[in-house]
């Protein structure tokens, strides 16, 4: 502005003014310094390439070099063009109705604006492809889209349809020559388009067809009214007859045009210059000059339907070159609608507006706003009158504030009422970055902190709320808390907070259950001894007293012999288990007669062995040491459980099935140390006969041969005892009838003999098999299963699924690991939380060392190879896999691949130094090889 003052030798408060005499009236123009600054300090260092105002004059779109936008409204405000192309060159911009269309090579972006004053909205569709490359050149009429491409060709695509441009179906194609390169395309009517180039121009019909061609190298100086053609070339401007191709009027100029535009009624033409700072007015219907204007005018010019002229002002300094945007006002809509037209339009719109005030202020609801008919009215008002467009705008501000203080209102409302979501603070951020007023957008991010505060105290309420539940409870494991009602509940709840709230929502739940499974199995499962009872878990079992079972003795005549006449007999005394002791200090020799009235010694000898030695022995249980993990306690609280309910009702046998070396014996083992009992364990097998399991013969050098009960009759008479019948399910089927009346409520053993061997009551028979369902393996006859109770014993628990890592395993691993051997197992269960899980707590943070965790984390890799060879191993017994892996990966194998760890330093080889050597055949070595690599 002081630039033109100083240009036109004005005041410093004077308003440059120019006035044009014409042959419609006074033209008057005037630099309105109303276009707001660019962000962007070097935008206007590039220049101008195309501009176009839009039909109904409320936006100015400016493309620069290198593929620069500006977008403005009609108060000059600057707007952000949504999807802007990638693209170095703008050759045209081009506004049509609704359509929004950017030539900027070597792509077409043709935005479809279904919201014409919401720029967010519009929707863009951008086509480039191979064959069809944009250039120059590019018009709309009637959604026919004309536009030039590289190869002397132009296309015509009917934008009516639901375009996409994934897929372009064109309506025309015209091959053109004779013209240059093409530079302007305009829809005469349609069926005709009129191309301009740098060496000509030509009239085509549609269908391709020449019509005319013309000589004026007009390149992009074309206008188009009433049917009559504007064309300039260098200082020559030429009116056309678009219809008899004929020349109507020639004009001369002292500038060399590059661009031309009319004013809506037809009346000036204005001229850019190409290379001076000038613009040029010519009468239009005469073609002589009115005016050159001097100080801008570079390169472009554009006349907007309410009258405004935008142009460009170049300025050239010592280091750059500049290029302005200007903005003239004039009083153009003065030659187009008469005063008297003016006052009736504006008086109409002042009217519309005091209605619209009056039902503004009395809705009570968006909807009640939305359906307010004066402001429809207002808004449809065409003419582009100042005062009318100030009226709409005003219009506009209060309505969007009072939809912003309902808005504000109804959320307030939610918010109190506790019913706010994810979805509300979404409209929040919307209405954040549509808010155009500062103090619009501090309201809205208020309220946008007040509901993110609500939501993090009330998540942060309700997961107290589940700690305090959680912690009254019994809980097994993640499976059964997700299942909860209150977890649900709040898994529901999480759905309504906001992505990062979710997300943190969901690491608490995750932590919050985690922390309440490690408390509770660490409490939960544990083993307390007292000097005459166990506690197993929650089950109580009372100690063995180490009663003895009472033997009977009774003479016995072993040898018979007949001397001199006389009935000799050798005598000794027999104890009901097979012990024959013969008589101390007394002759073992007697006569048949002494016999039948035998001496007194005999029966005080005979009293004397039922005194002192007619109790059995006591086998006392093997010491066995065990890891007091929480999977190992729970196994031993069901078996006892139902070890409880056999000896209630003195029927039936529990069988425990599991892969081998799931701990099955020991698990009979440490349950028979823990509770003093003597423990029998009968191995079984396909080959075994009755008397092996009865009673055998024994020869001895001085009494012969003898029969001698069997392991299995001995612990069916010894008190307490605890019967493991070994792979049971192997039994011949001819046994299987002998062990009928023992698991039944009878509870005794018929011998070959006919003898019965009634087990005691407090007897526990316990047997141990490989899953039935294995290949190769035998199924459990069906008369012992339906006497049986069946506990599955799996290996220690590890991965839940849910990429949670379960330390049980691990806990039998850690004595033979150095740094880790020294933590009790809470400890180490709380550091493994911490390591493997995140769940970090404060007495994991108090063991924590850089040693301890690089230790742990190699256990863990150890842990995944074993687990993910036991998985290979069950599906190829199970037939769900063709791969085969029959090598079984028992925890005896992970302490001894944990005992070398130390050495190594590396999980995968200690597997395959210790473990892989054991698979049976090749192919079997390399199927577990690749499992082991595999293993992250």
């Amino acid at each position: 502005m002081d630039f033109l003052r100083r240009l036109m030798g004005l005041k410093k408060d004077e308003t440059p003014v120019y006035k044009i005499d014409s042959p419609v009236g006074e033209l008057r123009l005037w630099v309105e310094d109303t276009l707001e600054k660019d962000p962007d300090a070097r935008m206007e260092e590039f220049w101008i390439e195309s501009m176009d105002v839009s039909e109904d004059a409320y936006w100015l779109l400016v493309g620069r070099r290198h593929g620069m936008f500006q977008l403005y409204d009609w108060t000059g405000k600057l707007h952000r063009l949504p999807s802007r192309p990638p693209a170095q060159v703008v050759s045209k911009v081009l506004f049509r109705g609704r359509y929004l269309a950017l030539l900027t090579p070597p792509y077409l972006v043709v935005y479809f604006m279904e919201d014409p004053k919401n720029p967010p909205a519009w929707k863009s569709f951008r086509f480039s492809q191979e064959g069809f490359r944009p250039s120059f050149g590019l018009d709309i009429r009637n959604n026919l889209l004309a536009f030039g491409t590289v190869g002397s060709r132009v296309y015509v695509i009917d934008l009516g349809s639901d375009i996409n441009f994934q897929t372009v179906d064109f309506r025309y194609s015209i091959s053109y020559s004779g013209i240059g390169d093409l530079r302007e395309i305009r829809f005469i009517d349609n069926n005709r388009i009129y191309l301009s180039g740098t060496e000509g121009g030509a009239i085509y019909h549609l269908n391709g067809s020449q019509e005319k061609v013309f000589p004026y190298r007009s390149g992009g100086a074309v206008a188009l009214q009433n049917q009559r053609l504007y064309l300039a070339e260098g200082n020559t401007v030429v009116v056309l007859d678009t219809v008899s191709g004929s020349v109507l009027q020639t004009g001369y100029v002292d500038m060399k045009v590059s661009q031309m535009d009319l004013d809506p009624e037809g009346n000036f033409l204005f001229l850019a210059d190409a290379e001076q700072n000038r613009m040029g007015i010519l009468d239009a219907k005469t073609l002589s000059t009115l005016t050159v204007l001097e100080g801008f005018g570079y390169s472009v010019v554009r006349v907007s339907p309410d009258g405004s002229v935008y142009t460009c002002r170049k300025e050239e300094t010592e280091e750059r070159t500049f290029y302005y945007l200007t903005k003239l006002s004039s009083n153009i809509l003065d030659f187009v609608y008469p005063q008297e037209r003016q006052r009736q339009v504006i008086k109409n719109a002042e009217d519309l507006y005091r209605e619209f005030q009056k039902k503004l202020k009395r809705a009570k609801r968006q909807e009640e706003i939305e359906t307010i008919e004066e402001f429809k009215q207002l808004l449809s008002i065409d003419i582009p009158l100042g005062k009318v467009r100030q009226m709409i705008t005003k219009a506009q501000e209060e309505m969007r504030e009072k939809l912003l203080q309902i808005f504000l209102q109804e959320m307030r409302e939610k918010l109190q009422n506790g019913t706010v979501d994810k979805e509300d603070v979404k409209l929040l951020e919307e209405r954040i970055k549509t808010a155009e007023r500062e103090e619009d957008i501090r309201r809205l991010e208020q309220l946008k902190e007040e509901v993110l505060t609500y939501m993090r105290t009330s998540m942060e309420q309700r997961l107290e709320e589940l700690r305090k539940l959680l912690a009254q409870i019994e809980v097994r494991d993640i499976t059964e808390m997700e299942a909860l009602e209150e977890v649900k509940s709040f898994r529901e709840f999480m759905t309504k907070l906001v992505s990062d709230l979710q997300h943190k929502a969901q690491e608490e739940l995750t932590r919050l259950l985690q922390e309440r499974l490690v408390e509770y199995r660490l409490k939960r499962f544990r083993i307390q001894i007292t000097p005459d009872k166990v506690m197993l878990g929650k089950e109580e079992f009372p100690k063995f007293s180490g009663e003895r079972r009472r033997l009977h003795w009774r003479l016995v005549v072993e040898d018979r012999l007949v001397w001199e006449g006389k009935t000799l007999v050798k005598i000794a005394f027999q104890r009901e288990d097979g012990v024959v002791v013969e008589p101390k200090r007394y002759p073992a020799i007697l006569s048949q007669e002494e016999l039948r009235h035998p001496p007194r010694w005999l029966s005080n000898y005979l009293r004397h062995l039922r005194g002192l030695c007619s109790h059995q022995e006591y086998r006392r249980p093997v010491v066995v040491a065990y890891e007091e993990t929480p999977w190992f306690v729970e196994n031993l609280e069901r078996f006892t459980s139902l070890v409880k309910d056999q000896l209630a009702f003195g029927e039936g046998i529990l069988i425990l099935e599991g892969d081998a070396g799931t701990g099955k014996n020991f698990l009979v083992e440490v349950f028979s140390a823990l509770t003093g009992r003597p423990l029998y364990i009968i191995p079984c097998n396909s080959k075994l006969e009755k008397e092996d399991l009865t009673f055998t013969y024994e020869f001895d050098a001085r009494r012969g041969t003898r029969r001698v009960y069997s392991e299995l009759v001995k612990a069916l008479q010894t008190p307490g005892a605890v019967i493991y019948l070994d792979e049971i399910n192997t039994l011949p089927p001819s046994l299987v009838k002998l062990f009928n009346p023992l698991f039944d409520y009878r509870r005794y053993l018929a011998l070959p003999t006919g003898e019965v061997i009634k087990a005691r009551r407090d007897v526990i028979l316990v047997g141990g098999m490989n899953p039935q369902h294995y290949l190769g393996v035998s199924e459990l006859p069906q008369d012992i299963k339906s006497r049986a109770d069946v506990l599955y014993i799996d290996y220690p628990p590890f991965e839940d699924g849910r990429g949670f890592y379960y330390p049980d395993e691990a806990i039998i691993l850690k004595d033979y690991v150095p740094h880790l051997s020294e933590l009790n197992t809470e400890e180490f269960s709380y550091l493994w939380y911490l390591v493997v899980n995140g769940v970090a707590t404060e007495r994991a943070k108090a063991v924590w060392s850089k040693e301890r965790e690089k230790r742990i984390l190699l256990l863990w890799e150890l842990l995944k190879i074993a687990n993910a060879i036991r998985n290979a191993y069950r599906q190829y017994q199970t037939q769900q896999s063709e791969e085969p892996v029959e090598l079984v990966f028992s925890i005896r194998d992970t302490v001894r691949c944990a005992r070398r760890l130390e050495r190594y330093q590396d999980a995968k080889r200690v597997v395959i130094e210790t473990v892989l050597p054991k698979a049976g055949s090749p192919l079997e070595r390399e199927v577990i090889r690749s499992i082991i690599e595999s293993i992250q």
